[in-house]
């Protein structure tokens, strides 16, 4: 397979960008992607999508120098101002120290804007750890087969989607508080949640459908992609907005994969999310919040059949 890598995560200024690159602050959701995707019907088939911030560093990184991004912007209020500071990273080609808990933060391997619509992604791998694969509402991507990997709400966004078959691959170490967030949807279905943003983004056109996991099955990385795997049980979703619509159907998993409440509210600050549902997973779906809506047949309460082809734009 071929690789498209990068190396730029959120939380440095890199000197080899100078002032042209948004860095992934405070501005953007799209977090330094190593692919950008804006244009419709993009299509690929057999790639490696990687974001090698979180994973490991790599050569051009290495003879790359980084400054703390909340000493060198320049534009940033004191109110703004990140009060984190970054860690130094480690400047040897190949070293796997990025894979601990502290070094982890957001880094894309690939983004679709409002503007990529019917992409696919047919038996691709995309890697990484914190937000691997983000599109903005209005984008619709269908995933064919194929591995997701990553670890920190690493598929989120207020794209459709539709992830048919695919392996998603957990990134996550046994350090204290390291946990795995699979998806954060935040779709509008209706136009009448998400208004323009204070940087001058007008509001999201609606995007009926959120995400939709169909048939996928869920394990832990292995060493050959985690220097140390854990096995901290993880998350279905944390949707990144109260109304946001994620579905997982027919969802199977290794053993001790999935915590049993399997849902959170971490980013809707504990507010329930009724457009969250699941049919007819591997462990008839025990445990799940009161929010969650376990269906009895396998279709939304709106009358959408639960298939692939219902997250995907209409001809």
């Amino acid at each position: 397979m071929m690789t498209i890598s990068w190396y730029c995560g959120h939380g440095y200024q890199y000197a080899s960008m100078g002032n042209t690159f948004n860095y992934g602050g405070k501005r953007t959701r799209r977090w330094n992607a190593s692919v950008l995707v804006t244009a419709p019907d993009f299509y690929a088939e057999g790639i490696i999508f990687e974001n090698s911030f979180n994973q490991y560093i790599s050569p051009a990184e290495a003879v790359d120098t980084l400054t703390d991004i909340s000493q060198a912007k320049t534009d940033w209020t004191e109110k703004e101002r990140p009060k984190r500071q970054m860690p130094v990273r480690p400047t040897t080609v190949g070293a796997t120290e990025v894979q601990q808990k502290r070094f982890i933060e957001r880094a894309a391997a690939i983004s679709f804007t409002e503007t990529a619509t019917n992409a696919v992604l047919r038996n691709c791998r995309c890697v990484g750890h914190q937000d691997v694969l983000y599109g903005d509402q209005g984008a619709s991507v269908y995933i064919d087969g194929g591995i997701l990997q990553g670890g920190v709400d690493f598929i989120f966004g207020g794209l459709m989607l539709a992830v048919n078959r695919a392996s998603i691959v957990i990134n996550v170490s046994d350090e204290k508080g390291d946990r795995c967030y699979i998806s954060a949807s935040r779709n509008d279905p209706d136009g009448t949640h998400e208004t323009a943003d204070k940087y001058g983004n007008p509001a999201p056109i609606p995007n009926p459908r959120g995400m939709l996991f169909y048939r996928c099955h869920i394990r832990f990385a292995n060493t050959d992609e985690l220097a140390h795997p854990g096995t901290t049980p993880a998350f279905l979703a944390r949707p990144w907005r109260w109304w946001g619509e994620t579905v997982w159907a027919y969802t199977t998993w290794e053993e001790g994969c999935l915590t049993l409440e399997a849902w959170h509210t971490g980013l809707t600050k504990g507010k329930p999310c009724p457009y969250s549902y699941e049919y007819r997973s591997q462990d008839r779906s025990n445990g799940r919040p009161e929010w969650v809506t376990i269906l009895r047949h396998p279709r939304l309460p709106d009358g959408t059949r639960i298939i692939p082809r219902n997250w995907r734009p209409k001809p």
